[in-house]
């Protein structure tokens, strides 16, 4: 990432003298350790590659090294050395991590997953095992090249070109560290190269950038510049700058210059009379302005205290003259990596650059469309040919939405970063992708050439494919909804899994590995979902018992609330299904007379489960008393209840409340001793069948909670007054 360093904590760091005399490696560690603190990353890397060469190739150096090079974009040599880093017996889960990044930085996707997920199996599970899907995410954002034509503009030195914003429709200011006059005092510590600069270039009818210049006035200084902002009617100039105002060079408490916003007013081409951005601290980096097109938004990157990882994007909104305080922009857009280099498009668009959103690798583009309430949706990440394995930032689009310019540090530039035009033919929409390997449970391994297909919830076919060369399918789905994706193979039973692309927004990937059993014996297997909404249950406890030997067996469903057992035949089986918060459920299963096959649960049984809600009633619909009727229930009612009984069985920790209401029309006393009676004869029933008496209370409330306007004197409906005429219970508690 040779830029990131540049315009993220840019330090007014000078060149200093080599280490000379000492000639031993643990010198060299040392002053490599101490540029390092500085962040003088390219003086560094010199003092540990020395450091290595006379020996020293311990943990130390190998991670100082890796870390340096992928600092300074140098991906290959990064590799190269975390390749070494992750092989000691003490390496800590993040150099796993990093690697995978290296890896994927060098466009190696299907090493990179595999260190990836490596890296995932340490953390805390959280649903199951996780996995980076890196060469599925890979290919999807490969897929639609001819979305866009990108090519070099004329501008770019051997040295970093970026940051590009426009200034008017026919210019565009850019950073550039092209400006060698100043002589070797001018060099930064971080990369080695000329201190950054702010230029002017115009653009001509091809898309082509001319012309460079330096930006007149007194804007650059002896520091750093760039990136920058220019108001749509040309006459307000924000720009980021290390910390640095009316010859004053202001650091940090351990030394380090960090960023600031300044503001400049143009007058006749030049910019002058510059001021700081209210929100500068020596403490924290703040830069990357982008101001909305009607100048009333200014976002920005820091990484001040309080964010969510890395350096995120903010806002401040224009309060008359005055920018508010900074908002974050919250989880759809920041991550706990980098976001950098906003841009806001005229139909409020928000571009920027991340490493923490799924890419290609190292910093890609993404785009974030402005909702109604002012907020963002999840970011698109706009692929392939402006994203690469490599860095891409300081994306920029016209007002019609068709051509721009990003900035990357890509092989085949003139060197450093490169600014590169772009035409885009269509426009960007978010796809979401179903996908997974089909194994086979013999062997555990994936097979190849296996249809698989995707349903709908209706049972409809959506799609078919076969498995490629690492048995894996995939499949476009749609958000919002239910599938199921079923694979077959001669000699196993089908496999199938299922899935809810409700909130895949975020994950935009949802992985389903198919498991294929061999077609003997008798398996049961289900799918447990939510009762009367979208989703799945994930992580609820299948237990099967047999009762004969009672011998049980214990499982948990996976993502898509899916399950499976393998029965003994002739044997009669009880399986409950029970999950904290949510109403536990048993059902019977007999295998007597089946010797192969699958028994599907969800056939006999409609596995869908509601949430515990303690103190929101529930109405039972068929228990019902008419004015002057007696207490007797009837069968209709009774049925109903024997529901309720299986309900209170299978979840013994509920204590519960039955209650009886009656309508406005008769005397309150006399309808409270009525219902209160009522309510009795329904908790005996209940306890008559098994209920412990000391889980049931039994209520009687008259006319005292009627839920229309039909109170007495009120002249109403048969209708009406049914409503309020009702017979409930509710949860009052859920004993541990």
């Amino acid at each position: 990432m040779r830029f990131l360093g540049a315009i993220l904590m840019l330090m007014a760091l000078l060149a200093g003298s080599p280490l000379s005399g000492q000639g031993v490696a643990d010198a060299y560690v040392r002053s490599g350790d101490a540029r390092f603190q500085q962040m003088a990353y390219a003086l560094a890397v010199e003092d540990y590659a020395t450091a290595a060469e006379l020996g020293a190739v311990n943990e130390h150096v190998t991670k100082r090294l890796a870390e340096c090079h992928m600092r300074l974009g140098n991906t290959e040599e990064a590799e190269r050395w975390y390749a070494i880093v992750v092989k000691f017996l003490n390496r800590e889960p993040k150099d796993m991590y990093h690697y995978a990044e290296a890896l994927k930085s060098n466009g190696k996707y299907n090493e990179a997953e595999e260190w990836m997920d490596r890296y995932l199996a340490t953390l805390p599970p959280e649903g199951g095992p996780r996995r980076s899907n890196i060469s599925s995410f890979a290919n999807k954002f490969n897929e639609q090249q001819d979305r866009f034509t990108v090519s070099s503009v004329s501008v770019n030195t051997p040295f970093s070109d970026f940051g590009t914003a426009w200034c008017g429709p026919d210019k565009v200011i850019f950073a550039s560290a092209r400006n060698e006059t100043v002589g070797i005092q001018r060099r930064a510590a971080w990369n080695d190269q000329p201190f950054l600069d702010l230029f002017i270039a115009e653009r001509s009818r091809t898309g082509d950038l001319l012309n460079a210049r330096e930006v007149e006035g007194g804007v650059n200084s002896k520091l750093h510049e760039g990136p920058a902002t220019c108001s749509v009617d040309g006459s307000t100039l924000y720009f980021t700058r290390n910390n640095f105002f009316k010859g004053k060079v202001s650091k940090s408490k351990t030394g380090i210059n960090r960023l600031g916003i300044y503001k400049a007013r143009g007058v006749a081409g030049e910019w002058d009379d510059v001021d700081r951005f209210l929100y500068n601290n020596s403490e924290c980096s703040v830069g990357h302005p982008a101001l909305s097109q009607d100048g009333r938004w200014l976002f920005f990157v820091s990484d001040m205290p309080g964010g969510i990882g890395g350096s995120d994007i903010y806002v401040c909104r224009d309060l008359g003259g005055q920018w508010s305080e900074p908002e974050n922009l919250g989880p759809a857009i920041n991550t706990p990596y980098d976001e950098l280099t906003p841009f806001v498009g005229a139909d409020g668009t928000l571009y920027f650059s991340s490493n923490g959103h799924p890419g290609l690798g190292g910093l890609d583009v993404f785009a974030a469309p402005r909702n109604e309430d002012g907020g963002f949706s999840v970011a698109v990440n706009v692929g392939s040919p402006v994203n690469s394995p490599k860095d891409e930032i300081s994306f920029i689009l016209d007002k019609e939405g068709r051509t721009g310019y990003f900035s990357s540090d890509r092989p085949g530039g003139k060197g450093g970063d490169d600014i590169y035009s772009f035409v885009m033919h269509y426009p960007l929409e978010q796809r979401f992708l179903c996908t997974g390997v089909v194994i086979d449970d013999e062997d555990e391994e994936p097979v190849i050439q296996v249809d698989v297909t995707l349903y709908d919830d209706a049972g409809n076919v959506v799609a078919t494919t076969t498995t490629d060369a690492k048995g894996q399918y995939s499949f476009g789905v749609k958000k919002n909804r239910e599938y199921k994706v079923v694979a077959r193979m001669k000699g196993r039973f089908d496999g199938e899994q299922h899935l809810s692309t409700e909130g895949i927004e975020r994950e935009q990937i949802i992985a389903r590995d198919i498991h294929l059993v061999p077609d003997a014996g008798v398996w049961l297997r289900g799918t447990v979902r939510l009762k009367d909404q979208l989703g799945f249950i994930q992580d609820m406890i299948i237990s099967v018992v047999n009762l004969s030997s009672f011998y049980s067996e214990q499982t948990r469903t996976g993502p898509g609330g899916d399950f499976s057992f393998r029965l003994q035949p002739n044997e009669e089986f009880e399986v409950l299904m029970e999950k904290p918060g949510f109403y536990s459920m048993s059902v019977p299963v007999s295998t007597i007379g089946v010797r192969q096959g699958i028994i599907d649960l969800n056939q006999a049984r409609e596995l869908a489960f509601e949430r515990v809600q303690v103190g929101v009633p529930n109405s039972l619909r068929f228990v019902s008393w008419s004015p002057g009727a007696g207490k007797d229930l009837d069968p209709i009612a009774r049925t109903e209840l024997d529901g309720l009984v299986e309900r209170l069985k299978v979840n013994p920790a509920l204590k519960v409340e039955v209650a009886v209401h009656s309508d406005a029309r008769g005397d309150a006393e006399k309808d409270r001793l009525s219902t209160q009676k009522r309510a009795e004869v329904v908790a005996d029933y209940l306890k008559s069948k098994g209920v412990p008496k000391d889980r049931l209370v039994a209520k009687g409330y008259g006319n005292s909670r009627l839920l229309n306007h039909c109170v007495p004197g009120v002249q109403c409906s048969e209708e009406e007054h049914l409503v309020n005429r009702r017979v409930e219970w509710t949860v009052l508690d859920v004993v541990q």
